[in-house]
C-alpha cells in the first residue's frame, strides 16, 4: 500500500457562481415553475500527505438550497423546511470508512457512479458536469462538477498505487488501510432564501 491520501474540502471560493436548484422541492410556491438560485462554488483538493507537492484541484458545490414542503413533504428527508444544506464548520483531518463504489444521484442524472462518506448522509458524489449545466439540487452533499470518473482516478494517481486496478478498488483498499482521509476547512453558509432566485424553468 501507497502514500495516504487527504481530500481537504476547502473554504476557498472559485469566484464562480452555479445556479442550483431546491432540493427535494424545487417549486417553492407550486406554481408549476421550478427556481433556480445562485450558489458560490468551492476548491476541493486532493493531496498526497506523504509527498504534499503531489495533489490535483477540482471544483465543488458545498451549500445548495434545501426546500421540503411540509404540507408535502418528501418522506425521504426527515427536515421539512426552507434551509441552506450543507457542512459549514471546520473538522481537522479523520479517516474515511466507507465508500459506495454503486451509489447513483438521486437528484439529477449523471453516468458517474460512486460516494465517499464525510460523515451520517454527507457524502462526496458526482454533480454537473459544467458550471453551464444549471439545475442540480442537494441536501447538503459535496458535489463534485466535471467528470467524477476522473476525480477518482486523480485519488488512485495521488496514492501513487500503479497498476491496471480501477479507482474503485482502489479507494476500497485506501480506506480498508486506514489511508484515506478527509478535512474540512470553514465556511460560511451563504444566503440563500426562496425570493432570492435568479431563474425560472417550467416542470
Amino acid at each position: 500500500m501507497k502514500n495516504k491520501v487527504l481530500i481537504r474540502i476547502t473554504g476557498e471560493e472559485t469566484g464562480d457562481n452555479y445556479l442550483a436548484k431546491s432540493y427535494p422541492d424545487n417549486d417553492y410556491d407550486n406554481d408549476g415553475w421550478g427556481e433556480l438560485y445562485a450558489v458560490p462554488v468551492y476548491y476541493i483538493d486532493i493531496i498526497n500527505i506523504d509527498t504534499p507537492f503531489v495533489q490535483r484541484r477540482w471544483k465543488c458545490l458545498r451549500f445548495m438550497p434545501y426546500w421540503n414542503d411540509p404540507a408535502a413533504p418528501s418522506l425521504h428527508y426527515k427536515l421539512r423546511k426552507w434551509t441552506v444544506a450543507g457542512l459549514s464548520d471546520a473538522k481537522g483531518r479523520f479517516k474515511v470508512t466507507y465508500y459506495d463504489a454503486t451509489y447513483g444521484t438521486r437528484n439529477s442524472v449523471s453516468p458517474h457512479r460512486g460516494a465517499i462518506q464525510i460523515q451520517d448522509n454527507f457524502l462526496i458524489h458526482s454533480g454537473p458536469a459544467t458550471l453551464q449545466s444549471s439545475g442540480w439540487g442537494g441536501a447538503g452533499c459535496v458535489e463534485i462538477i466535471g467528470n467524477f470518473t476522473a476525480f477518482k482516478e486523480d485519488i488512485k494517481n495521488v496514492s501513487g498505487i500503479g497498476g491496471y486496478l480501477p479507482s474503485d478498488e482502489i479507494i476500497h483498499r485506501l480506506i480498508k488501510a486506514g489511508k484515506l482521509y478527509i478535512e474540512i476547512e470553514a465556511a460560511p453558509k451563504p444566503t440563500i432564501t426562496p425570493m432570492s432566485n435568479q431563474f425560472r424553468f417550467k416542470i
